[in-house]
């Protein structure tokens, strides 16, 4: 309990401090003064307050749509300050390089909306006033588009991974990826119910789930997972935990994912006869698995065992770093997800700073990684530059 409150005020005043300077910044440019300003401050004071007061509910309260709803409103104006500060930091930028194009920009935009019936009368400083007004049009343009790519962009992204004196039984082998669903808050059955449709439509070989399934207690979402059992496919689906299962109490969650239908690879394998190929479906838990249960401890070399012969051999890990030890192991495909590809701006940007392998098809020495951006999003319901995906990868000779 003391490190969930310690938590919720490392992060209240982070946030309290991304809120209130990008807040300060356009009263600012905006030459606001008087009872106006009051509220807004006042209002920002309690966006602030909502996130950890939504995270403290969501532990007590047994009310979903009430949760849900908290929800949409916290992690929407999370996601939207976070874009704004952004923002605010490049308008800070470009008052400090003063470059003439910013000034006509500014002289242009300002008559622009004197035109049009602007009340800006005791506007003196047009081009803060314009950088600060622009400002707030764009980070509301980019939440906008975020939000709607979230929920109704859904793409497939097919991959061809080339594979070396490929067993020709298993030329043309398919495997549907999802990761990173995170059931939870704002995602719920009806976005499963779609996500499943879609996969039954490739007419998988094989579906892998790469961790992040779920993100809270079995006893308040496992309805949400009902879809799983839907899936259609040929040799059957696998599933490997995510960070995000550590935190919603993963043993809990097992036996309600393996009721449905779908095999758990815990640093284990399953040996699949494809005509006269053998292909080795292995998985391990996530990487940080161990520091929360000891026997989940990841594992590449024990998920191999048993498989060292099989004519291809693919590793389910749910972040790309298991990659190192997987290519040890004498993994020939590793499948994970976890990054989101940044999920949305400036994240898209910041995440190469601690990912190597972000998305899409990479090699490492002789092994082969694939990274999905992920299916779903996690805290803000936004996707900005990383747009969700299902994952279609096909094997190919080379």
């Amino acid at each position: 309990m003391k490190a969930f409150f310690l938590f919720l005020s490392v992060l209240t005043s982070l946030l309290g401090f991304i809120y209130y300077y990008s807040t300060f910044r356009l009263i600012s440019g905006l030459s606001l003064n008087g009872p106006v300003v009051s509220v807004i401050l006042l209002g920002i004071g309690a966006l602030v307050l909502l996130v950890p007061l939504t995270y403290t509910f969501s532990r007590i309260s047994k009310r979903e749509k009430t949760q849900t709803i908290f929800a949409y409103i916290t992690f929407t104006n999370f996601g939207f300050f976070s874009i704004l500060f952004t923002l605010v930091l490049f308008m800070d930028f470009l008052r400090w390089v003063d470059l003439g194009i910013i000034t006509q920009y500014s002289q242009v935009l300002f008559s622009s909306l004197v035109h049009f019936g602007f009340p800006l009368d005791g506007i003196t400083e047009v081009k803060n006033f314009s950088l600060a007004f622009s400002t707030i049009v764009a980070a509301t343009a980019l939440s906008s588009l975020g939000f709607f790519n979230a929920h109704v962009r859904l793409q497939y992204k097919r991959v061809s991974v080339p594979v070396k004196d490929l067993h020709p039984d298993l030329v043309g082998f398919k495997i549907v990826q999802i990761s990173d669903v995170h059931i939870g808050p704002t995602i719920k059955e009806k976005f499963l119910q779609r996500v499943v449709k879609r996969i039954n439509q490739e007419s998988p070989d094989a579906v892998v789930i790469t961790g992040d399934l779920v993100d809270g207690p079995a006893s308040t979402l496992k309805q949400h997972l009902k879809p799983l059992a839907s899936i259609q496919a040929k040799y059957g689906t696998f599933y490997v935990t995510g960070n995000h299962e550590y935190y919603s109490g993963v043993l809990s969650w097992l036996p309600e994912i393996q009721n449905l239908g779908v095999k758990i690879l815990l640093n284990q394998n399953q040996i699949l006869t494809v005509g006269k190929a053998k292909l080795l479906m292995a998985g391990v838990t996530d990487l940080t698995a161990g520091r929360m249960i000891k026997s989940h401890q990841t594992d590449p070399k024990r998920a191999m065992i048993g498989g060292e012969n099989c004519d291809y051999k693919i590793l389910l890990a749910h972040q790309p770093n298991s990659i190192y030890e997987a290519n040890e192991a004498g993994f020939q495909l590793q499948i994970s997800g976890h990054t989101h590809g940044g999920q949305f701006f400036p994240g898209n940007i910041l995440i190469y700073f601690a990912q190597k392998f972000v998305s899409g098809l990479h090699q490492y020495k002789n092994s082969l990684i694939y990274v999905s951006r992920g299916t779903g999003y996690w805290g803000p319901p936004f996707r900005l530059g990383a747009p969700s995906e299902i994952s279609i990868l096909k094997l190919e000779v080379i």
